[in-house]
């Protein structure tokens, strides 16, 4: 993989996952079936991520990502970036990621990620991994 194939499908997620408009199902088509994230020790699976993508509509207004670095080599790609956004109630908060990538056949496999609260409350530490359960 080169470098703008690793920056367009970053940029082409993080624009996905953060478009309302767009059916969270849909993000499904960016990694395989068999995808599991670790974000600060929490995993996810594929409906797992779908389910804190949703999560994370819920609960804000709008963000956005903006990237420091990003690195491809082979199948993997490295970024740090950071996350602003704005929730429903009115607080903003600011999140540096580091994350690590791993694809396999275009689609992404795997994601280990780390993240720091820059900006916000202690209790939106867990907003990388975060998944509202239904009433």
């Amino acid at each position: 993989m080169n470098q703008q194939d690793a920056e367009n499908i970053l940029h082409d997620l993080f624009a996905s996952l953060t478009n309302p408009a767009i059916p969270t199902e849909n993000l499904a088509s960016f990694f395989t079936r068999d995808y599991i994230q670790i974000v600060d020790g929490e995993t996810l699976d594929l409906d797992g991520f779908l389910q804190h993508a949703a999560t994370l509509r819920n609960a804000l207004v709008r963000a956005e990502v903006s990237f420091e670095k990003i690195i491809a080599q082979d199948d993997t790609i490295a970024d740090i970036h950071i996350v602003r956004a704005e929730k429903k109630n009115g607080d903003h908060i600011r999140v540096k990621v580091i994350a690590f990538y791993t694809l396999r056949d275009g689609r992404i496999s795997r994601i280990e990620e780390l993240t720091h609260l820059l900006d916000g409350k202690d209790e939106d530490r867990d907003l990388g991994s975060r998944i509202d359960v239904p009433e």
